[in-house]
């Protein structure tokens, strides 16, 4: 008699189970609303104009200023150069992981999907990336640049936040789209002989 019972006890749970985690708890977290991550920055040039073989820096202080996120990318391009060699070096940043070079080829995230639409860069570039994005923490990224050629030498900074819920979920929102059909800060620095 008691292996009858137990024979119908397993079923009778293992359905309430099923029924509870396909249709029941689905639905407690779909009735909940999506936070939406908001990243913003500021850049600061130690110089607007130098000469061929001197160097200026460049500091971007960055923060999720709205919900809680997955990740937070920020990113600096250098559609002037053709690679990133001695030209650029990292000399500060406290983002919870280390910053990655991008060189022309790479595969890389386009079009604010987060890695599911793709393209090859056109130029190198450096992210880098918090994960999680906790809303008001403040992070910062410092580079010393040596261009290679006289004239405008251009930084596309951008950041993007993790989920891209809508337009809130990255910055710049307007201006030049990029390689990765994205929004960008650009800075020039004028380079004489």
């Amino acid at each position: 008699m008691t292996d009858k019972r137990i024979v119908l006890v397993v079923p009778v749970i293992l359905a309430a189970y099923f029924i509870t985690t396909l249709y029941l708890i689905p639905d407690n977290y779909t009735d909940k609303a999506l936070g939406v991550p908001s990243p913003y920055f500021e850049t600061t040039l130690s110089d607007t104009e130098i000469s061929l073989g001197e160097s200026f820096r460049m500091q971007i202080i960055s923060e999720n200023i709205g919900d809680y996120g997955d990740v937070h990318i920020v990113s600096a391009a250098f559609p002037n150069l053709t690679e990133i060699k001695d030209q650029i070096q990292i000399v500060s940043y406290n983002f919870t992981h280390r910053p990655n070079f991008i060189e022309i080829g790479d595969k890389i995230g386009a079009h604010y999907t987060g890695g599911t639409s793709t393209i090859l860069a056109e130029y190198p570039s450096i992210e880098a990336m918090n994960r999680p994005a906790e809303s008001g923490k403040i992070f910062e990224l410092g580079l010393k640049v040596t261009p290679n050629q006289t004239g405008d030498f251009d930084v596309y900074v951008k950041s993007v936040g993790i989920p891209h819920i809508d337009q809130s979920s990255h910055y710049p929102t307007t201006g030049k789209l990029d390689h990765q059909d994205e929004h960008v800060q650009i800075h020039t620095v004028r380079v004489m002989p």
